[in-house]
């Protein structure tokens, strides 16, 4: 006999709040490009991040992407989402890019 299809998954397409309100997105994919950064990687730029958004990092997720399609020659692209700000986007050489980027951000989500 088979079970009810529903199974263990009932709260499937369920809506549910989120912790976090934004999200920092870093191309994984510009360190693989045959143009990208040399000595950049994505998870350099990402600690960067975090380190930088200080107490906002709880309300902001920074996360790894695929292609974002910025495609900066010798740099890592980034975006930053957010309830009620525009979009922001950035192309950063060096981890102390990634953190005036990250102050930038801050800024403009409070």
């Amino acid at each position: 006999m088979r079970k009810n299809d529903k199974g263990d998954n009932d709260h499937a397409g369920e809506l549910r709040p989120l912790k976090f309100a934004g999200a920092v997105l870093v191309c994984g994919a510009c360190e693989r490009r045959g143009d990208g950064p040399r000595k950049l990687e994505a998870k350099t730029v990402r600690k960067a991040l975090k380190s930088n958004l200080g107490e906002a990092r709880f309300k902001l997720r920074v996360l790894q992407s695929s292609c974002l399609g910025m495609c900066p020659k010798k740099a890592i692209a980034l975006a930053a989402l957010g309830p009620g700000t525009q979009p922001l986007g950035a192309a950063v050489c060096d981890a102390g890019d990634a953190a005036a980027f990250a102050g930038t951000v801050v800024r403009a989500f409070r």
